[in-house]
C-alpha cells in the first residue's frame, strides 16, 4: 500500500507525557539551575530527581506535552547549562532501542552431550517422530508457545499506510505487553505486502511455525484476506481491532446500559463508523442488543424516534444535542493505558484471546461473545471496564474462554 510521509505530524497529547520526556545527567552544582529551566517552560514538568552515585552526577527527568515543547526544553538545557550538562537522553527512544523483548535459551547447551541433542542426528530423530505422529508437533516443539504478531503498517493510528519497518516500535510494545500478561513468545514481524493477496500469502507461509497469528495496525482488507486464507487451517487468526477491540467495546456498551438499568434487549443503540469496527456490529447484536442502528456518514444523528439509549462512536462525531450518552471507542485513537477503566482498548481482551487461541487452536464467534460477557462482569462497581493492568485480568478471561471453547457448531472467526 502506498505511503506518504511528507505531511507526517506527530500528535501532541495535550498534557505532559512520558512519551515526550527527557533525562538529563548534570553536574551536582547545576541541578538547581536545570530544575529552574524545566519549571520555566510551559507544558513541562519535572518528574524525578536523584543522585547517581555510579557517575557522581545528578539525574533529572521531565515530561513535556509534545514534540515542540520537548525540543524547546532540550535546546534551553543545552544552551544554558553548557558543559555542566553531561548527557541528555530521550527515554522513549532509549526504550525503543532495546527492542523491548528478546529470546531466551530453554535447553541446556553447556556440555558436548547436551549440544548433541541440538545436532542433526537428534533433529532427524524428532522429525521422524513427527512424520509418524503428525499430531504431536505442538507437544514436541515450541510452536504451542509462539505467536506471530504481523502488520504491513497499512493502518497505523491516524497516520495512514506507512513503510512496514516503521511499525516495529508499536509491534514491539504490543509484544512486551502480551509477553508480560500471557507468558507466550511473541514475534513482531513487519511484512512488506502491497496487496491483500500478498499479505495473506505471507501469513499463510508463516502459519505452520506458530500457534496463532495476531494482526495489528493492518487495514481491514488485508485482515479479511488473511482470515479467508487460513479459515480452514488449524492456525487461528486474532485481529487487534476486529476481535480484541470489538470485545472490549461490547463489554463497555453492556455495562453502560446496565448502569442506566436498561436491558440490552430493550436498548436502542446507534453505532457510527461500523466499517471501522470489524466484527463489532455482529458482536453487539449477539450480545442481545436487538435495536442497533448503523449511522451513515453525513446523515443526521438525531433519530426521529427519539434519543438513543447509547451512541457508540468509532469516528469522532460531535456529541448529539439531544443528550444521547456517547461511548467513545475509535480504534485509531486508543486511550492511554492509565485510562482504560472508562474506555475500550484492545489489550483488555487481546492477551486472553491469544492465550485461548494458542491453547485450543481456534477462535469462534461464540468465543468472542463469551469474552465480552466475562469482561463486562469483571468491571468493578460503576465502571465500564476493568483496567488493562488489573492483576489476573488476562488469566480470568482466558479461563472463561477455555471453559467455553467446546461449541462444535461454531466456525472459526
Amino acid at each position: 500500500m502506498p505511503h506518504n510521509s511528507s505531511n507526517l505530524q506527530i500528535p501532541s497529547p495535550g498534557r505532559p507525557s512520558p512519551a515526550f520526556s527527557l533525562t538529563a545527567h548534570v553536574q551536582p552544582t547545576a541541578a538547581t539551575a536545570a530544575a529552574a529551566l524545566i519549571a520555566s517552560v510551559a507544558g513541562a514538568v519535572m518528574t524525578q530527581t536523584d543522585h547517581d552515585p555510579g557517575v557522581d552526577l545528578d539525574r533529572i527527568s521531565a515530561d513535556t506535552d509534545g514534540p515542540e515543547t520537548l525540543l524547546r526544553l532540550c535546546t534551553l538545557l543545552r544552551d544554558h547549562l553548557g558543559t555542566a550538562l553531561i548527557h541528555l537522553g530521550d527515554p522513549a527512544l532509549d526504550a525503543a532501542a532495546t527492542g523491548k523483548i528478546t529470546q531466551r535459551l530453554c535447553v541446556p547447551a553447556r556440555t558436548p552431550r547436551e549440544r548433541a541433542l541440538l545436532d542433526t542426528e537428534a533433529d532427524h530423530r524428532v522429525i521422524q517422530h513427527l512424520l509418524l505422529n503428525p499430531g504431536s508437533v505442538d507437544s514436541c516443539t515450541g510452536r504451542r508457545h509462539r505467536i506471530a504478531l504481523l502488520s504491513n503498517a497499512s493502518a497505523v493510528a491516524d497516520l495512514g499506510p506507512l513503510p512496514a519497518a516503521v511499525v516495529l516500535p508499536a509491534l514491539e510494545s504490543a509484544a512486551a505487553h502480551l509477553r508480560r500478561t500471557t507468558g507466550l513468545d511473541i514475534y513482531p514481524l513487519p511484512i512488506n505486502a502491497d496487496t491483500p493477496e500478498d499479505f495473506a500469502a505471507t501469513a499463510a507461509a508463516l502459519a505452520p511455525g506458530f500457534a496463532a497469528l495476531c494482526l495489528s495496525h493492518t487495514h481491514p482488507a488485508y485482515v479479511g484476506a488473511v482470515r479467508a486464507a487460513l479459515e480452514h487451517t488449524d492456525t487461528p487468526v486474532v485481529d487487534t481491532t476486529s476481535h480484541a477491540h470489538a470485545v472490549a467495546v461490547t463489554a463497555a456498551a453492556l455495562n453502560a446500559l446496565r448502569h442506566k438499568a436498561i436491558p440490552a434487549g430493550e436498548a436502542r443503540v446507534t453505532l457510527t463508523g461500523a466499517h471501522h469496527g470489524g466484527d463489532l456490529s455482529g458482536l453487539l447484536t449477539a450480545a442481545g442488543i436487538r435495536t442497533l442502528t448503523l449511522h451513515q456518514s453525513g446523515a443526521p444523528l438525531v433519530d426521529p424516534a427519539g434519543p438513543a439509549d447509547l451512541l457508540i462512536d468509532l469516528t469522532g462525531v460531535p456529541a448529539p444535542r439531544d443528550g444521547t450518552p456517547v461511548l467513545r471507542a475509535c480504534p485509531q485513537n486508543l486511550p492511554p493505558l492509565g485510562t482504560t477503566a472508562s474506555r475500550a482498548h484492545p489489550l483488555h481482551a487481546l492477551p486472553a484471546l491469544l492465550s485461548a487461541a494458542a491453547r485450543t487452536r481456534r477462535l469462534t464467534p461464540h468465543s468472542l461473545l463469551a469474552a465480552a460477557f466475562a469482561l463486562a462482569e469483571l468491571a468493578g462497581p460503576g465502571r465500564l471496564l476493568p483496567s488493562v493492568d488489573e492483576p489476573g485480568l488476562a488469566q480470568a478471561l482466558a479461563s472463561a474462554l477455555i471453559r467455553d471453547s467446546a461449541h462444535p457448531t461454531d466456525s472459526q472467526s
